[in-house]
């Protein structure tokens, strides 16, 4: 049935209803088995006998909650309230018993092919701690802006540091030669003069 041991996801339910929970006791994240969720549902329902459509009805009753995952495995809930009284309204006219808050699936226990996977203490907290800190998604753009900015600074950087005990530019070459400005404001006014002996 599940590929994690039953302690495990106790003890790590055990510990999110400690850490996490709001004001009545419910704990704002939990861990429960997929094919055991189910909600109460307002609609029009389908029947069919294998692929034969028999009659359209409408019910209210419970429904399986993960009816779309293609194989029973664990999933990690949050507790959401819906802000705003006419948006509450509207989901409460499909969704029976939400009023009160309702469970949403926030990170499915399943590899790239659906197949299931073991309940990780470490996945749950990484989880849980990008959810309770969201950081803001950089674009591509944006990322190369910010590594051109550090490759920049990182340049300047080691320029002033190789700079501060290096010799003037006007000495770093072996035959270097010195003129003042006195010199240069001479070679402007001198008048070369060709006398014989």
């Amino acid at each position: 049935m599940s590929v994690t041991d039953l302690t495990l996801v106790d003890s790590i339910n055990e510990r999110l209803a400690k850490q996490y929970r709001v004001l009545d006791g419910r704990p704002i994240y939990r861990i429960v088995w997929s094919s055991d969720q189910y909600e109460v549902r307002r609609g029009i329902m389908r029947e069919f006998y294998g692929h034969i459509f028999l009659r359209e009805y409408f019910s209210v009753g419970p429904r399986p909650k993960y009816w779309y995952f293609q194989r029973p495995c664990w999933v990690l809930e949050k507790l959401v309230f819906i802000k705003g009284r006419a948006a509450l309204e509207e989901v409460v006219q499909e969704l029976v018993e939400c009023a009160n808050g309702s469970y949403e699936p926030v990170y499915p226990f399943v590899d790239k092919d659906f197949n299931p996977l073991p309940v990780s203490a470490p996945v749950v907290e990484t989880v849980i701690w990008k959810l309770q800190n969201p950081t803001k998604a950089l674009t591509p753009s944006q990322l190369d802006d910010m590594r051109i900015a550090l490759e920049e600074k990182e340049v300047a950087y080691f320029e002033e540091e190789l700079g501060q005990n290096e010799r003037a530019p006007l000495f770093v070459a072996e035959n270097s030669v010195f003129v003042s400005t006195r010199q240069q404001g001479f070679s402007k006014t001198y008048k070369k003069e060709y006398t014989e002996r």
